[in-house]
């Protein structure tokens, strides 16, 4: 069943004028899903929804692209507009919130949902990366990876079939730099700075080990400098906190510099300034005993998903 959805103007009427609509959507009993299409309180967030609003939105022809596509798949990465995919020759009138492409999309680089045409997750992450800056889509084609909604040998694949398209040469940049362990978009980020900045050997979420045991999880570690990005300190909770602080201490203990890095860093401060503070600390690291550190598992949770059986695959012949 079709669940409940409303462009602004049919909110408008329901509400009897713009100011009680407005109201509505103020108290939560009304939310906008994405630009002009909105649902009301208690319809779950999730793919299910969102291809019924895209749907509301798109001519049955066109499909949902780049980042639009992945958000559709659950992933919070959707852009400033919705992105769309025509076939060549039809022509998709651009307006507000809707930023229309034109390709020849294969069986193999599209996907149903919920009845909503849909580039491969893999697809959209290749599309984002030939029309972003290379920081902005490697971090975007981390958290498909991470998610499982796309695998590097499907991004492989797709870079390989883009040969002619323009921008692929930054979509081949981009592959040799994703990262499927990275656990935000954000640490992305950050760790782009310092690839970029020239800082090799970066190991992603890097359990520590003791002779005690499990000392904890680094985003990020080089040569004996675990790197953290700080971007949740303000919402833990003080037990939280205080267990965050012991579990800093214990890893500090066991020969470890610690280097806590923010927003600020990636977005404000010069990028060889971020840099020369990481060589410091290596520096400072080199001459520190760390014999106490051992091996241990893994403890990264695997992908929630996998990528979506595409049009040209099996499982959709026999659907």
């Amino acid at each position: 069943m079709d669940l409940e959805l409303a462009r602004w103007q049919e909110l408008v009427r329901r509400a009897g004028s713009p100011a009680k609509a407005k109201r509505w959507l103020r108290d939560g009993l009304w939310w906008r899903v994405f630009h002009d299409v909105y649902a009301p309180m208690g319809a779950d967030d999730g793919p299910r929804l969102r291809a019924q609003a895209l749907r509301v939105a798109l001519p049955p022809d066109v499909a949902a692209s780049h980042r639009t596509a992945l958000w559709l798949l659950g992933l919070d990465v959707l852009g400033p507009v919705l992105d769309v995919t025509a076939p060549r020759g039809r022509r998709v009138q651009a307006r507000a919130g809707l930023r229309p492409h034109s390709a020849e999309l294969g069986d193999e680089d599209l996907c149903l949902v919920e009845g909503l045409l849909v580039v491969s997750a893999a697809r959209a992450v290749v599309d984002v990366a030939r029309s972003e800056p290379l920081v902005e889509a490697v971090a975007v084609g981390d958290a498909a990876l991470r998610s499982g909604a796309a695998t590097e040998a499907r991004i492989a694949d797709v870079v390989r079939r883009s040969g002619g398209l323009r921008g692929v040469l930054s979509a081949r940049t981009c592959l040799g730099h994703l990262e499927p362990r990275s656990e935000s978009p954000m640490e992305s980020r950050l760790r782009m700075r310092f690839v970029l900045g020239g800082v090799r050997g970066l190991e992603v979420q890097k359990d520590l080990y003791d002779e005690h045991g499990h000392l904890g999880r680094a985003d990020a570690y080089v040569k004996g400098v675990v790197v953290e990005y700080d971007g949740r300190e303000a919402r833990l909770d003080k037990a939280v906190f205080v267990r965050e602080r012991r579990r800093q201490t214990r890893i500090a203990e066991s020969g470890c510099e610690i280097r806590r890095f923010t927003s600020a860093d990636v977005y404000q401060r010069p990028a060889a300034a971020v840099c020369a503070e990481l060589q410091r600390a290596i520096q400072q690291a080199a001459g520190r005993d760390r014999s106490r550190l051992r091996s241990g598992p893994d403890t990264l949770r695997p992908p929630r998903w996998r990528p979506l059986p595409t049009l040209a695959s099996p499982q959709s012949a026999a659907a």
